[in-house]
């Protein structure tokens, strides 16, 4: 592995773990912090004059911190950057999907289909942060438009496609390849050998296509 390769690792390795803590952050503002405030505000009204109802105050809060727990513990895991090649490409880009505004998900919003090929950690954590980086320049770009995210294995190749259908004023400025975050992506994706295609196929739908042969190995 060469140094410029090896610098482009380390850049993409701190970068995915700068995402995920932005997610976390946002995570714990949204979802963590109200469970946490409704086990509060069942504690702070126990009345002690009903037995009953200070048992299933106490019981329902006792529900909540623990799944408050089990979500921090959760997010911690996935800070470290090294977790795709623990649990593996597809779960990672699942597990990435979860943080996007549930009004920004398309229907279906992830699918996969085929065998995928084996794929190194390094074709891992970059054609992860691909698509992380895909996702997050629709989300930025276009405010209110549905994101999918559809992967293909094929006999030769790897083919991930993140759609974004939008109004046709917001896609004329995603489809700018030439923007400094497409041309980023473009640039990592042609990194590991693999191709990078903006298609405008639909007046309302642009699709981000990432194509790996796996004639790389």
């Amino acid at each position: 592995m060469g140094s410029i390769h090896e610098h482009e690792i380390i850049k993409t390795k701190l970068e995915i773990q700068e995402q995920a803590l932005k997610n976390t952050v946002q995570e714990i503002h949204d979802n963590i912090g109200q469970i946490l405030s409704l086990a509060k505000l069942h504690l702070g009204t126990l009345d002690f004059s009903k037995p009953e109802e200070v048992a299933q105050k106490t019981f329902n809060s006792n529900q909540l911190i623990g799944k408050a727990i089990k979500d921090l513990r959760n997010l911690a895991r996935h800070l470290d950057a090294n977790h795709i090649s623990r649990v593996g490409l597809l779960k990672s880009i699942d597990y990435e999907l979860g943080f996007m505004p549930k009004q920004r998900a398309a229907a279906p919003l992830y699918t996969v289909t085929g065998a995928i090929g084996p794929l190194t950690r390094d074709e891992e954590l970059m054609l992860f942060r691909v698509v992380q980086e895909g996702i997050q320049y629709f989300i930025k770009h276009s405010h209110h438009s549905l994101i999918a995210v559809h992967v293909q294995g094929q006999e030769d190749e790897l083919l991930i496609t993140i759609v974004n259908k939008e109004m046709q004023q917001a896609i004329q400025e995603v489809v700018n390849i030439e923007d400094k975050l497409m041309s980023l992506i473009n640039s990592r994706t042609a990194l590991i050998g693999a191709t990078l295609q903006v298609d405008n196929i639909l007046k309302d739908e642009t699709t981000i296509r990432i194509t790996f042969p796996f004639s790389n190995h």
